[in-house]
């Protein structure tokens, strides 16, 4: 199934019971805008029946239908499955959405082995992306499946195959993205205890006397000097030296206290 402007594009599948199987290849269309089913009937030579199918739309407006599987009965009790590798077109004709046709595509390039059940996706400059799939291996009494792990790329505009590969990252970039992803979780512990560290700074220098840093410049034995004050603190505490000559310092009501 694949979304067509405003419709649904169903193709193909299967329907199996306890007693038989039946694989299809008629093609539905469903409206988004009325919610009703419509049964197409395309001209031209179209896909056999079978299911596991992968569609996509190109930039011209049609549907790729590229591989599947399926199966039939070679005698009682023995089936024989099939792998399909082959690609179809179904697009309007005439550009008309009620008239549709069928035509088969041989791309060119690097194909992909025949396979079932992969996964498509829309890539860049109008691309299909195929990955994946499995191949069954059937006997009569026995079934082998082989899963794919590969890549492959379909251009529509250039109706060619291109086999993907995916690079290895290289070990030292992946240790430089995780030293760098550390920095960055490591980077706000770090600013918050500097920004703490800042605040306590700051809280300390607030209590502080203006006068208390000049005070321990001093030498304690000479606190009582009035010059080494004086000189601490950037001003005269004597008025004269003839005061200081005649003991007149302290002065009265003034006391210092030594310092520690």
């Amino acid at each position: 199934m694949v979304a067509w402007k405003r419709q649904l594009i169903l193709f193909g599948g299967f329907h199996e019971s306890t007693r038989d199987y039946i694989y299809y290849n008629d093609v539905y269309t469903f409206n988004l805008d009325t919610f009703t089913w419509s049964k197409l009937s395309p001209s031209g030579t179209g896909p056999t029946p079978r299911s596991g199918c992968q569609m996509s739309v190109t930039p011209q407006g049609g549907i790729i239908i590229y591989g599947g599987y399926s199966k039939q009965r070679v005698k009682k009790d023995v089936d024989r499955g099939t792998r399909h590798s082959d690609m179809f077109l179904l697009k309007p004709e005439d550009g008309r959405e009620d008239k549709w046709v069928w035509t088969r595509m041989n791309p060119s390039g690097v194909k992909p082995t025949p396979r079932s059940g992969f996964s498509a996706a829309m890539a860049l400059n109008h691309q299909t992306l195929f990955f994946g799939g499995v191949c069954d291996e059937e006997e009569e009494e026995s079934l082998a499946g082989e899963f794919f792990n590969d890549l492959y790329f379909y251009d529509a505009t250039r109706n060619r195959w291109f086999e993907g590969q995916l690079k290895k990252l290289r070990s030292g970039w992946r240790r430089r993205t995780r030293k760098r992803t550390v920095r960055r979780l490591r980077a706000p512990r770090v600013e918050t205890r500097t920004r703490m560290k800042t605040a306590e700074r700051r809280a300390v220098r607030r209590t502080e006397s203006p006068c208390q840093g000049l005070l321990a410049s001093a030498v304690p034995t000479s606190a009582q000097d009035p010059a080494v004050l004086g000189e601490a603190l950037g001003a005269n505490l004597c008025p004269d030296a003839q005061e200081r000559a005649e003991g007149g310092w302290p002065r009265p009501g003034c006391e210092l206290s030594r310092m520690v």
